[in-house]
């Protein structure tokens, strides 16, 4: 079954968020507990949402990340993620690129988000690949 196929109309929960800092430690962003879906709509378009579970939690533990990009900082001082947009499929390089219109990080409109993605059974991992060290794993929701 092709990318195209295998993401077309499905819902994915967040099972984990993670990165790393700038000494090349694991961090969790938004936290170990985040919570979050990505929607993949027929007629290609994606919407994500990353929510922290505890905010005030979140807020105070921004300070002592030493965070690897602007925008996870962001995420965390934020407590929640979103951007939407119509997303192409590259089936050879197996990436999915969310050519964002809409988002909550300011700097995400207008650019294109690149991501690689492996499918495992009814897990996804999604990696950023300007960010490879920035790994989300998501299991698939039946509807």
């Amino acid at each position: 079954m092709s990318l195209a196929e295998n993401l077309s109309g499905t819902t994915w929960e967040l099972v984990s968020f993670q990165s790393e800092d700038k000494k090349g430690n694991m961090i969790y962003p938004m936290g170990e507990d985040a919570t979050g879906f990505i929607y993949i709509h027929p007629g290609n378009r994606l919407s994500v949402h990353i929510m922290v579970a505890d905010r005030e939690k979140s807020r105070k533990r921004v300070g002592e990340v030493d965070f690897n990009t602007e925008a996870e900082k962001e995420m965390a001082e934020l407590g929640y993620h979103a951007y939407t947009g119509p997303f192409t499929l590259n089936e050879d390089a197996v990436t999915l690129t969310t050519h964002v219109e809409v988002s909550l990080i300011t700097s995400y409109i207008g650019v294109d988000q690149t991501r690689t993605v492996k499918l495992e059974g009814d897990t996804m991992q999604l990696s950023n690949v300007k960010h490879p060290e920035r790994k989300l794993v998501w299991k698939k929701v039946e509807n």
